[in-house]
């Protein structure tokens, strides 16, 4: 929790920022498509957590450098993101984990940025009934359940808290939210061993990539999601999770919460849901981006390979399908050699 200690930090270290999410805003008229990427204060020495890359690779702050360089010192501000979400209604959303490193600086915040004008429209300061010391909210992902392409009043922000082992449930209209826990959440410690590209780690991280079925009017959405430590997949009707009942027994209800029966081959960090309902996904070994209908049945006979580069995608941790002005679906992927980060040989 929120200790309210300041830090003192370095803030710039060459080598320390490692970019880990990615999202892309497509602009009508003469304006250019706009890539966002996240760079997450692990530990100090990073001067901005949220940018856009220009077409020479140079990053600049979002929306502007002066919600970046408090680093902790001022929680109005970012303090450490690691993911981001772009919804039907063109809004950006930001999970804050208000850590840096292990220090809990600020409490989590989910925000949404209007991007036809870039300047913020919601804020969400998480309550600190619903984290825990080991809390670090990642991966949100935006269940917009208007009928209609402007109806955008009613909004549930699904965000995974990857070492805390839980969700977090934004309900944006009433702007309230709970925690929602359950085994299939944790890490498997069988699992927790990673080996990249030659290169071995542990990391006992929980649930970690998430996706959200297609929107269909009248029908319930499901999310799909699992463990970074595992090679399981689960899913769970969004029914199950906005009904803020559930927190309080949330294994009371065992088979609330499902697991296929089959696995994947090897672990899997990010993963992402087109309109058709295929999922697509990386895995570690080898470096690859692989796809699953989720009409047929989850087992490795059913997964079709799209890419396979050991060099190139070693860590598929931003996986994003963007629509873009052709009413075409994208599959972008943002991949680094994180096992070196973990190893200690980033630099």
């Amino acid at each position: 929790m929120y200790d309210g200690t300041l830090l003192i930090v370095d803030f710039y270290v060459p080598g320390n920022s490692v970019p880990i999410d990615v999202d892309v805003q497509h602009r009508q008229g003469r304006q250019s498509s706009r890539i966002f990427i996240t760079i997450p204060r692990f530990d100090e020495g990073r001067p901005i957590t949220l940018g856009t890359v220009d077409e020479q690779g140079r990053i600049s702050a979002y929306p502007d450098y002066s919600w970046h360089d408090n680093q902790g010192y001022n929680c109005r501000g970012m303090t450490s993101v690691f993911r981001t979400a772009i919804d039907k209604c063109n809004r950006l959303w930001v999970m804050d984990a208000g850590k840096i490193g292990d220090r809990q600086v600020c409490p989590p915040q989910l925000m949404a940025f209007d991007l036809n004008t870039d300047t913020l429209i919601y804020r969400h300061v998480v309550n600190v009934s619903n984290y825990i010391a080991t809390s670090l909210y990642i991966t949100p992902v935006v269940d917009v359940r208007g009928s209609t392409a402007g109806d955008c009043s009613d909004t549930f922000v699904y965000v995974a808290d990857v070492s805390g082992f839980g969700l977090l449930v934004v309900d944006v209209a009433n702007d309230r939210s709970w925690r929602v826990t359950h085994r299939l959440m944790f890490p498997f410690p069988s699992h927790g061993t990673f080996t990249i590209d030659g290169e071995s780690f542990d990391l006992m991280d929980g649930v970690l990539g998430m996706a959200l079925s297609p929107y269909r009017h009248g029908q319930d959405r499901y999310l799909y999601f699992h463990a970074l430590a595992s090679t399981s997949e689960n899913v769970v009707r969004t029914q199950v999770l906005r009904n803020d009942s559930f927190i309080g027994h949330p294994n009371a209800q065992p088979e609330s919460i499902s697991v296929f029966p089959d696995q994947r081959p090897n672990q899997s960090a990010a993963e992402a849901m087109d309109s058709n309902g295929i999922l697509y996904f990386g895995l570690m070994d080898p470096p690859s981006i692989w796809c699953w209908n989720s009409a047929t049945e989850f087992t490795p006979k059913n997964f079709y390979k799209v890419a396979v580069n050991r060099e190139t995608l070693q860590f598929a941790s931003g996986v994003k399908i963007i629509n873009n002005l052709k009413g075409e679906q994208e599959l972008w992927v943002l991949t680094s050699s994180f096992q070196r980060v973990m190893t200690g040989f980033s630099k």
